[in-house]
């Protein structure tokens, strides 16, 4: 795994070993990035579901202004702390360690309001329309902001107070895009 474009272009980066995570190919990151290459520059970035940090380690390396990391399990965070040392994105990084909706959570409490949110749940776990909605409920995506879920091809997704604007299908995966209502 590498990072493709930008600051930090062909770094590569570590990952947990073993199936607890699947972090995304490097074609599946080009086709996403280049879906929203004019609005990753200056953006906040939020990575749910970080695994290894790899989406919002390329968002940071392709001029996001900042990226908040959500993962819990032990060795996805060893590796993200580990790359974003590696590529000195400590300054520009803030890491939750912790189930994702309790940051969620506290990222309402704190106010906070990104540009992009990613996420990658675990496939057909049911967490994709379920975090979309804590997402609206909470108010974390900009009036322009851009919610991205990647999920199985078999998941439909939705959720109150967010309208989906575009759909992506690569054989198995899909990026499914959202903006606020």
């Amino acid at each position: 795994m590498r990072v493709i474009a930008g600051s930090a272009k062909g770094r590569k980066l570590k990952a947990p070993e073993g199936l607890h995570t699947r972090p995304t190919t490097d074609r599946l990151k080009e086709a996403l990035f280049g879906s929203i290459q004019f609005e990753i520059s200056g953006a906040a970035f939020l990575d749910l579901f970080a695994g290894s940090g790899g989406i919002g380690i390329e968002a940071l390396s392709r001029g996001a202004r900042t990226l908040d990391l959500v993962e819990q399990d032990a060795k996805a965070l060893f590796c993200i702390r580990q790359n974003i040392k590696e590529l000195s994105f400590e300054r520009q990084t803030r890491i939750w360690a912790m189930p994702v909706e309790r940051a969620l959570k506290e990222l309402a409490k704190e106010k906070r309001v990104f540009d992009i949110i990613f996420m990658d749940p675990p496939y057909l776990k049911g967490w994709e329309n379920k975090t979309a909605a804590l997402i609206a409920q909470y108010s974390l995506l900009g009036p322009k902001g851009l919610l991205i879920i990647e999920s199985s091809s078999q998941t439909r997704v939705e959720a109150a107070g967010l309208v989906l604007v575009k759909e992506k299908e690569y054989k198995t995966t899909r990026f499914s895009y959202l903006r606020p209502v």
